[in-house]
């Protein structure tokens, strides 16, 4: 398969054009070299691009639902055209493999489709009036414009999502799409531009980070940010967004655990925690991470994880054989090694994996750590890439303790064929995507939020599409 043309740059008002300034590399993680160009804007840039999101609003807000969701379902009919071009640049530009790849395409066709059909189904209530022969209207109405901020690690499905729902609702978007992922986001925005979107109803950005989301949050034209990345950039976004109140829509850092009971079928645990946990490099917010087994299994469990974690096949994402591809990039490197250092010199025993691969590209090898001491900062920080530690636990209590001892309060995962012991855990798990018995996938027809540190807001579902709109209270008397 020929690869395609993965240099991206902006669009704005319904035409591309070259960011003013500078130019990155698009790098393949799988080799280390450059497979594209992304160009980035300036300041002027940006501000067209809320210019034209502003100007686009009043007459997109104004079509029916059905006409928004008409151009939903076309470019999701158009991605799925183009399936097999576009998952080889996310391929070549993520560092997934096929079947990663191919996977996350498949979503955001989903995505789009579903919040197509959604964009028709939006409807306000009508309440009994106070007085007689009054009404109370509840009425959904568009918020604006929305500034729509998405990382690297799922850039397909992403910006599926925060696009999809934002113009279900009837809003306009400046899209800020990661760097590292250009490709994916300019091939998105192309399908819904053939599509038939008007001009200036979706503008895609690159470049600073700092500086963009700086200047877009200020401007008194944008009602909400949606956006997914880590906590501490979703805290410095939070306070970003404070002055003018833009309503904040975020999902956040993950550190899920996985508690597997004395009853639980140890083999089918890694079965089913395995492609969570390892795909995509484990560079996922819900990915399982830290196991928690009732010391009867626990050494069963090292065992089978990290036979499992050694069969993968590490390879370049185009390779058929390939099983697990690189980490995002020599950042994600570099602080992998450094959180299985700082295990290791606490106590931790590496099962299997722990360095880094010696070839071209940012490869690192699947990773499990037991007796993993409790100071140890890989229980507290975020992974985010193909590491898992396993401790043992004797009760509930304490498999709660351990739980939820980190601030993030997003995943969680529960084996189990003890209703009690399931039911006890569910209630007292600080988690806002439970997997009882199997993964918790976020699809688009079901809400789902982070707690505390993972975030706030919903994507996902009705609630996902009302997150970008405001419910309007009419009330009304015959004159």
């Amino acid at each position: 398969m020929a690869a395609t043309n993965l240099d991206a740059h902006l669009f704005i008002n319904g035409r591309w054009e070259e960011g003013r300034s500078g130019s990155q590399p698009n790098i393949d993680p799988g080799t280390g070299e450059k497979v594209g160009v992304v160009t980035l804007a300036d300041s002027t840039q940006a501000q067209s691009a809320l210019d034209a999101a502003h100007h686009a609003f009043p007459a997109w807000s104004s079509m029916t639902g059905q006409a928004r969701g008409a151009i939903l379902k076309k470019a999701s009919a158009l991605l799925a055209e183009r399936i097999e071009e576009i998952t080889l640049g996310l391929l070549l530009e993520s560092g997934k493999t096929k079947a990663d790849a191919t996977g996350e395409i498949r979503r955001t066709i989903e995505t789009l489709a579903w919040n197509g059909e959604e964009a028709s189904r939006i409807s306000g209530k009508v309440h009994q009036g106070i007085v007689e022969g009054s009404t109370r209207l509840s009425l959904p109405t568009p918020l604006g414009v929305v500034v729509a901020i998405t990382p690297w690690n799922f850039p397909a499905v992403l910006v599926g999502r925060k696009l999809g729902a934002a113009l279900a609702a009837g809003c306009t978007v400046v899209l800020k799409a990661s760097e590292f992922t250009p490709y994916s986001a300019r091939a998105i925005v192309q399908t819904l531009v053939d599509a038939g979107l008007p001009d200036g109803v979706v503008n895609l950005l690159f470049g600073d980070p700092a500086a963009l989301s700086k200047q877009l949050l200020a401007s008194p034209v944008v009602k909400a940010v949606s956006f997914t990345g880590s906590t501490h950039v979703g805290k410095q976004l939070a306070a970003l967004a404070a002055p003018n109140l833009i309503r904040p829509i975020f999902e956040l850092g993950g550190h899920a655990p996985v508690i597997v009971w004395s009853d639980a079928d140890v083999e089918k645990v890694v079965q089913v925690t395995a492609p969570a946990k390892f795909g995509s490099a484990g560079q996922s917010c819900v990915a399982p991470t830290r196991y928690l087994a009732h010391h009867s299994v626990h050494d069963a469990l090292v065992e089978a994880l990290a036979a499992k974690a050694t069969s993968y096949k590490l390879g370049h994402g185009e390779l058929d054989a390939a099983t697990l591809g690189p980490v995002a990039h020599g950042g994600r490197v570099a602080s992998f090694l450094s959180l299985v250092d700082d295990a290791v010199s606490k106590g931790a025993v590496i099962k299997t994996g722990g360095k880094k691969v010696e070839r071209p590209g940012f490869f690192v090898e699947p990773t499990v750590l037991s007796s993993v001491s409790r100071d140890a900062e890989i229980l507290t920080e975020e992974p985010f890439g193909p590491v898992a530690t396993v401790q043992s636990v004797e009760t509930v209590d304490e498999a709660i303790e351990l739980a939820n001892a980190t601030p993030y309060a997003f995943a969680a995962y529960v084996f189990t064929d003890s209703i009690r012991v399931r039911d006890d855990l569910v209630r007292r798990l600080n988690a806002s995507n439970i997997g009882v018995n199997q993964t918790a996938p976020s699809l688009p027809d079901v809400a789902l939020g982070g707690l505390g540190n993972s975030g706030y807001g919903y994507e996902g579902g009705t609630e996902g599409v009302l997150a970008y709109m405001h419910l309007r209270l009419v009330s009304q008397s015959a004159g």
